[in-house]
């Protein structure tokens, strides 16, 4: 028996001996496959996370109101996109299939690789409910990420109508044939002193760019025939003149549907956002001059612009004096300047500059300098920005003379955070009406104007307005904390020669990207309401530290501790079991 034994244990032992030979390697193998095993599943899981949007936000920020999420797409904006977008793309769709057409998406556009999007802090806000909507709606919202460096023809389409040079950082949002470019920094609330972000405002812009191109009709612009406008062919047929049709097809460009109006005998429509006068030659109708049908144009345009509208206003060297509208327009800041010659014939000044026009009228037509300030600069930023912003020129041009003493001149020093130079401006404030008149374009100071015998000299204190934008702001309070700018404007032009075929149709200059930046920005943007900004600190200033403290601990605590506590306790069940066994 003895014998038997050890032979048993002698090969027990020699078992025991292969055992752990193999042992290593097995062990080895058991290793490599866990750590295999733990990168597929994360790898799997990062890409089916990010895929759905699985994630916890932790991102909580609090404004007085309460407490939000900024990666957490707003219940406000969604069910906003959900009751105006959704079943306009619906609609029009179902018409598309009707007429054989496939069905299109709403695309929201980064104008970058993900990674890089989603790497920076402001763009990936924009991204996170950009996708977030996606999500929630993928048969009728698609967002994509193009590289419009390796690839610039992707968006070269976004460019054909507009004056904007796209860049990384832009978002673009696009459905059917409409489509709106937005900077990064629109996204944004930014504090006017210190010109840094204090709260993202996100998922209000983004929110109104893809009601504006997913609304059912585009807006309206009216254009005025009954004061013998110089639009139009003489006589009783209402025709464009050949030399301005191009002028039309600007306004269609732009997002809008033109449409002709007798301002005496019809009423404006309830979705047009702008109103066209171009060189009349008769007065508008006013108290006092009502006509057979007894209405005021004045007053109905006056109701006009007491909403979120605006007046295109286009005269030149031969607009006559009008005195209802002249008068309409002073309280607007807009007035050409005119003087009498001894017969007493009102005249008007007409600018011509020879050293910055063309040498075959004798700098009758000359280009304008753009203004670098306020309200007027931001419609030709775009522009301005290029490497070489074109030439913006004037012919058969009137002066705006600066407004009445109604009016206070403002000068604003230069900033140098936005590198924005300094500039003066006018003010007005009565009975609760507050407007700012801006240029958009000067003449040089080498620009003179004549009227008859006399002469106005141009200087660097004092350059002619050759276009202007008056801004009558109007705020809509939203709640307890936050309003909302819904303004008015009025837009002069001095110059009909501005808008001619020849000068619209050529590439050289710049006056049709001009034109259509200031109708893109003036008149046909819809404005949502109610949707909460989310600030980057706590207002609360008592609880401020506790909140920015005692939040994310939690949170830190909760995910680091908690799979170390599972892995300790696994751990100890398994030396305990093999101890024992």
């Amino acid at each position: 028996m003895k014998k038997k034994f050890d032979g048993a244990e002698s090969a027990r032992q020699d078992e025991s001996s292969i055992y752990a030979k193999k042992s290593p390697k097995i062990i080895t193998i058991i290793t490599v496959a866990v750590i295999v095993a733990v990168m597929a599943f994360n790898i799997l899981f990062s890409i089916i996370g990010d895929k759905a949007m699985i994630f916890f936000d932790i991102s909580q920020v609090k404004y007085k109101t309460g407490s939000t999420n900024l990666y957490t797409l707003s219940d406000t904006c969604n069910d906003l996109i959900a009751r105006e977008a959704v079943p306009m793309i619906k609609r029009f769709n179902e018409d598309g299939k009707a007429k054989g057409e496939s069905a299109q998406k709403l695309k929201i556009i980064f104008c970058a690789d993900k990674d890089i999007i989603e790497g920076d802090t402001k763009t990936r806000y924009v991204s996170y409910t950009a996708r977030a909507i996606e999500k929630n709606y993928p048969e009728q919202v698609e967002v994509s990420y193009v590289n419009i460096e390796k690839n610039p023809s992707a968006i070269q389409k976004y460019k054909t109508t507009s004056a904007a040079n796209i860049n990384n950082a832009d978002v673009i949002v696009e459905f059917g044939s409409e489509y709106l470019v937005q900077g990064i920094n629109s996204f944004y609330l930014t504090d006017t002193d210190t010109s840094e972000e204090w709260a993202y405002n996100g998922e209000k812009h983004l929110a109104a760019m893809i009601l504006s191109v997913t609304r059912a009709e585009a807006p309206i612009c009216c254009i005025t025939y009954n004061h013998g406008e110089q639009l139009f062919e003489e006589g009783n047929t209402l025709k464009v003149k050949d030399e301005y049709s191009t002028f039309i097809k600007l306004i269609k460009g732009a997002g809008y549907i033109p449409q002709f109006i007798d301002l005496e005998k019809e009423d404006i429509p309830a979705d047009c956002r702008m109103i066209i006068t171009f060189a009349p030659t008769s007065d508008f109708r006013a108290f006092g001059n009502l006509g057979e049908n007894g209405v005021s144009e004045i007053e109905k345009l006056d109701k006009y612009l007491d909403e979120a509208n605006a007046f295109f206003y286009i005269c030149d060297a031969d607009t006559p004096v009008l005195p209802n509208l002249d008068e309409y327009l002073e309280e607007w800041g807009v007035a050409i300047s005119r003087t009498e010659d001894m017969a007493g014939n009102t005249l008007n000044f007409r600018a011509e500059d020879p050293l910055n026009g063309t040498a075959a009228d004798g700098g009758k037509t000359f280009a304008g300098k753009y203004f670098e300030g306020g309200t007027g600069a931001s419609i030709t930023e775009d522009i301005r920005n290029r490497n070489y912003p074109p030439k913006v020129i004037f012919g058969n041009c009137a002066v705006i003379e600066p407004p009445s003493e109604t009016y206070v001149k403002i000068y604003t020093e230069a900033s140098e955070n936005s590198n924005e130079p300094g500039y003066q401006y006018y003010s007005y404030f009565k009975n609760g009406i507050s407007r700012d008149l801006f240029s958009i374009f000067t003449s040089y100071s080498t620009a003179s104007a004549y009227a008859g015998n006399e002469a106005e000299i141009a200087t660097e204190s004092k350059l002619f307005q050759l276009m202007t934008i008056t801004h009558e702001l109007r705020y809509v309070q939203e709640d307890n904390y936050t309003t909302i700018d819904r303004p008015s404007y009025v837009i002069s032009l001095a110059s009909t020669d501005f808008l001619r075929n020849e000068v619209l149709d050529s590439t050289a200059y710049g006056n049709t990207d001009v034109i259509l930046s200031t109708l893109r920005n003036t008149g046909n943007e819809i404005i949502p309401v109610n949707i909460p900004l989310k600030a980057f600190y706590d207002c609360e200033m008592a609880d401020s530290r506790a909140y920015a403290q005692n939040n994310p601990t939690v949170w830190f605590w909760c995910l680091s501790l908690i799979p170390t506590l599972a892995a300790f306790g696994a751990g100890v069940v398994i030396t305990v079991r093999r101890k024992y066994k």
